[in-house]
């Protein structure tokens, strides 16, 4: 990120440059004073200019009429980065934006923002916290109400308070064992063990219950996938067609057709699933279609609900391998062919557990049965929301890591004399809810998180 030792003037449209609209919002961030905006605009900006109230005015270069547009200014350090920042409100057509940030960038020394430098300007200003930041990058993608409103609950809600709570625990904790060291004279050794016993009980309860809501390292719940996966000429893309309406894959009696994965959005009682075809699993000397399988593979493997289609009709070795995943649903197609059912029963003989899994026409599947698998995969993720579970895989392992520390320093408490080797330990906890809440914020964290931001954010 070039932008990371930079504090120059920076443009960018807020709500993107891809296609018109009745209005668009330009930011501009980090000048000292907007007087040097005044030969932009008819309104008089070296007289007082309110910050947060609208004003109606055009804009104007070198006397030529550009647009009409509202200006709004953000006086630092009261604004969203804690910097000078002034918007406009523009018509909204793709020409009109782009001639608009082109002519401040020429003509007013601003530099045009790289994706997430708003809100990286707002964390290296301390109007942000690294955890806050996470939690409006879930909040700006999220494919589910669940996700949305976990990401708001971390910018400045419920569970970014809970995290500060938990860090003053930890600090009030902190205090006593310091407290033991340089006045237990004072106060008398068995009430500083008191209250040191005492304040470390209050934070484990508080932590303990952030415990409960980190799982194992399970599917993605902030873009859950539907997989379907199976031997070539099972009939996944068949199905990937029919759940979408429309002929995305193509479809061909030829096996290795499917040759790399292919995904699309697709919605169930609010929540947007990557539905997922992928290439049929076997051995390939082709590299192309090799490479395909391996994807398909670790497709698999991620995937939140994944359905597995056989044709018993067409069968090698490579389906004894499929079955070691954990398949949600085992569909048997082309029931319509002759020969099924005996091909059925005999595959059924080596894997009985196949026996009580329905058979499919994807010539004829009905969008009756096409409510049943929505209800099944939303049965599913209604169950792995039930507990609240953290989203962000970097604040569970953390937390997890948190514990493991935490367990560790409980046995020390009751049996360790030494201070020296209890501050350590409790300092290396500390690290951890540190690296939670962004008080400590590694680069590569900040290159994660900032890449997936739009420009103007």
């Amino acid at each position: 990120m070039k932008f990371l030792y930079s504090d120059g003037p920076i443009i960018a449209c807020s709500t993107g440059t891809n296609t018109n609209a009745a209005m668009a919002v330009i930011r501009i961030s980090g000048f000292k004073s907007l007087h040097q905006f005044k030969d932009f605009f008819t309104k008089d900006l070296t007289g007082p200019i309110e910050p947060r109230k609208v004003y109606y005015t055009s804009l104007v270069l070198q006397g030529q009429f550009i647009d009409d547009v509202c200006l709004t200014y953000f006086e630092a350090p009261k604004s969203y980065n804690g910097e000078n920042i002034l918007e406009l409100s523009v018509h909204g057509n793709v020409l009109n934006v782009e001639r608009i940030l082109g002519l401040f960038q020429s003509y007013a020394d601003c530099r045009s923002a790289g994706a997430g430098e708003f809100t990286y300007r707002a964390l290296k200003n301390k109007k942000l916290d690294l955890s806050q930041v996470e939690g409006l990058d879930l909040f700006l993608n999220a494919q589910s109400t669940y996700a949305l409103d976990q990401g708001l609950s971390l910018l400045s809600g419920n569970l970014h308070e809970y995290y500060l709570e938990l860090y003053d625990l930890f600090l009030v904790h902190k205090s006593s064992l310091e407290l033991s060291i340089d006045f237990s004279d004072d106060i008398g050794e068995e009430a500083a063990k008191d209250y040191y016993l005492k304040s470390l009980q209050q934070f484990t309860d508080k932590f303990s219950s952030l415990v409960k809501r980190v799982g194992p390292m399970g599917p993605n719940l902030i873009q859950p996938e539907i997989v379907l996966a199976g031997l070539p000429n099972s009939g996944k893309s068949s199905l990937f067609n029919f759940l979408l309406s429309e002929e995305r894959a193509i479809v061909s009696s030829r096996a290795g057709t499917t040759r790399d994965f292919l995904s699309e959005y697709y919605e169930i009682e609010g929540v947007k699933y990557k539905l997922v075809d992928t290439a049929g699993i076997r051995d390939s000397l082709d590299d192309i279609e090799a490479e395909g399988i391996k994807r398909s593979k670790s497709k698999l493997h991620s995937g939140f609900f994944k359905i597995l289609l056989v044709n018993p009709l067409e069968i090698d070795d490579g389906l004894h391998n499929l079955l070691q995943n954990n398949f949600d649903l085992i569909i048997f197609t082309h029931n319509d062919l002759p020969g099924f059912e005996a091909a059925r029963e005999r595959l059924i003989s080596i894997y009985p557990y196949l026996g009580s899994i329905g058979a499919i026409n994807l010539l004829e599947v009905s969008r009756a049965w096409e409510l049943e698998l929505k209800a099944l995969v939303n049965k599913k993720y209604l169950y792995s929301i039930a507990d609240k579970p953290i989203l962000l895989e970097r604040h569970k392992s953390l937390i997890l890591q948190a514990g493991i520390v935490l367990s560790r320093y409980q046995s020390l408490a009751t049996s360790e004399s030494d201070v020296a080797i209890l501050s350590h330990e409790l300092n290396t906890l500390g690290s951890c809810l540190s690296e939670i809440l962004g008080i400590v914020s590694p680069d590569q964290v900040l290159n994660s998180i900032f890449s997936n931001f739009c420009i103007g954010k």
